[in-house]
């Protein structure tokens, strides 16, 4: 005959389940206030990363773009990476594609100044001509960019014009020479900013050392195009390696996702991931330095 249990032994059976669904409430507690307090510093300062990016790096490159809309930006890209990515891939991997997302804003930067410095490297040469000839025409170094400004489009009209711009606030030419050279870190523009600043110290012809040099600088731009063709192929090579192992470990863990996943969840899978990844980085490095021919 069966008894009803008796009411020491239910109370004896839920204490235990009590004490550690308690357990596991103060335990998910304080992991969330660990994480917060954690995300909270984080994001301060990555906020400020942000905002020193658009105010200095952007606005430098006259590209004119409030803090909050790129933080926006960055946050909104970071989340499409990593959702996108954990449609097809573990949530370690969207993650880390996530985060990496985040940092997108500094990519953009070196990317728009990289594009700039080129543009400015091409138009240097045709602008020095054109203040040799306005300087032997009889006009001073202050109406010759003035006229150059005028004539010649982004991005050294604009650079012009603001060095325009700052002598007639009261600088003289060597800090506004200098601040060109900041904002413009080549060898083209230090070159430039040494003539102006020897004949002006010194004096001599500053319209024939400038005709000299667009002569030099014509000349050695034809020799990095001809390198940059010769070098295309091993460029080529350097982004297939880096691009290669990654899709093909895509396709196979969309063929064997159970077999692919031990790369992630195993210790010997961190070990061959950490491995590809140094062999990797090191191979891209040695390609890089083989195909960079300095003139």
């Amino acid at each position: 005959m069966n008894h009803p249990p008796c009411p020491r032994t239910l109370e004896g059976m839920e204490m235990p389940a009590l004490s550690s669904l308690a357990g596991l409430f103060l335990g998910a507690a304080l992991a969330f206030l660990a994480l917060a307090l954690g995300l909270a510093p984080a994001l301060q300062r990555y906020h400020r990363y942000v905002a020193d990016t658009a105010q200095g790096d952007l606005r430098a490159q006259f590209v004119d773009l409030a803090p909050r809309r790129l933080l926006t930006l960055a946050l909104g890209l970071g989340a499409s990476i990593g959702a996108g990515v954990s449609v097809l891939l573990p949530w370690p991997i969207a993650v880390a594609a996530g985060l990496g997302g985040l940092g997108l804003p500094r990519l953009a930067v070196v990317v728009i100044r990289r594009r700039r410095q080129r543009a400015i490297i091409r138009q240097l040469p045709d602008a020095m001509q054109a203040l040799a000839g306005s300087l032997r025409a009889g006009t001073n170094i202050s109406r010759a960019l003035e006229l150059v400004s005028r004539r010649y489009s982004a991005p050294l009209g604009e650079e012009f014009s603001l060095m325009l711009s700052r002598q007639r606030l009261g600088e003289d030419m060597d800090s506004v020479l200098a601040a060109f050279v900041n904002r413009t870190p080549t060898e083209e523009t230090r070159l430039f900013r040494n003539a102006v600043l020897i004949s002006h110290r010194v004096g001599g012809d500053l319209a024939d050392t400038l005709e000299t040099l667009a002569s030099t600088l014509r000349e050695r731009a034809q020799v990095e195009e001809r390198i940059d063709a010769l070098t295309a192929m091993g460029r080529m090579q350097g982004r297939v390696m880096c691009l290669l192992p990654a899709g093909i470990g895509g396709m196979l863990y969309l063929q064997q996702p159970a077999m692919m996943q031990r790369l992630f969840t195993d210790p010997v899978g961190w070990v061959v991931l950490g491995l590809v990844s140094v062999m990797m980085t090191l191979a891209v490095i040695s390609i890089r330095r083989l195909v960079a021919i300095d003139v």
